[in-house]
Order: C-alpha cells, then structure tokens, then sequence
C-alpha cells in the first residue's frame, strides 16, 4: 500500500472516512446544512482516532499467538509517521501520552493507581518534549523546565502509590 500525504485531512475527507467506517456522527442539518466544516475538523479527527484505536485492540492484541495483528498493526502506523530521528515522531508520542494521562482525569472517581497512571504518563510525555527540546537545539534552560515538569509529574505518581494506592 502507498504512503499518503502528511498534509490535514479536511473535515469533509474525514468525515467521509468516517460515514464509511459507520462512525460518522449525525450533523444537524439546522447548524450544518452543507454538511460538515473546517471548524468541525478536530472533533472528527478524535472521532476517526478513537474508531481506530478501538479497532486496533480487537485486530492488534498484544496477547494473542502469536501477536500478528499487532505486528501489522504496528507496520501500518510506522508506515505513515516519520523516521527515529525526526521530530514529528517525538510530537506523535508524547500527544499520545498526554491523550492518555487525560483520559485518567475523566473518571467521577478515579482510584488512586489510575490517577497515578495519569501522572507517570504526564512525566514520560515530559521527558519525550525534553528530548525533542534537545534534539532541536532549543537550549539547556527549555530542556530543563521540561525535564522538571516531567520530575514534578513523576513525584505526584510517586506520592500517590506512596499513600496506598
């Protein structure tokens, strides 16, 4: 399969991808009478991201013999995001960490090992921004603050497995 474009899918291309994965939400017509716009763009694009992460746990276990699915699941991502050294792959993990760590917070009531999750995942997110950070040049002082950013996430996770969690 080609690799496509890295350029932003439009709300309408989106929106198309998701009609034909059955995902598609139901505009209304009163607010949205041409169908969907560019101000719709990132709520489609969670809506497409969320479809296909739910997809890749039924087709890409990691617990199933062997773990085919996740081989190939794993091929097409890498196929479409950049090499080890560039900096987007960087943006790319650690967004997909502070997605996560966010998630922990939308439970009513979290338990203690799942807010402490949430942090661990903000202090790995923190150290991938301060490898990007030294990796780009942009100098020891921003490399800092994010590595104590990252340190300060880390010591919350600590504090609350500490507490019993």
């Amino acid at each position: 399969m080609a690799r496509s474009s890295r350029r932003p899918s439009s709300a309408r291309a989106l929106y198309r991808a998701l009609e034909e994965l059955g995902a598609a939400p139901t505009p209304d017509p009163a607010l949205r009478p041409d169908g969907p716009t560019r101000a719709d763009g990132a709520l489609l694009l969670g809506i497409l991201l969320a479809k296909g992460e739910l997809d890749a746990v039924t087709r890409a276990d990691p617990g199933q013999e062997p773990p085919r699915g996740l081989t190939e699941f794993l091929s097409g991502y890498r196929s479409l995001t950049a090499s080890p050294h560039d900096d987007t792959r960087l943006h790319l993990l650690s967004h997909r960490l502070v997605r996560s760590a966010v998630e922990t917070t939308l439970d009513d009531d979290p338990s203690p090992l799942f807010r402490a999750a949430g942090d661990a995942a903000l202090a790995a997110a923190g150290l991938i921004n301060a490898e990007r950070l030294n990796r780009t040049g942009a100098g020891r002082e921003a490399v800092q603050t994010a590595t104590a950013a990252a340190l300060q996430s880390l010591r919350v996770s600590i504090e609350i497995i500490s507490a019993g969690g």
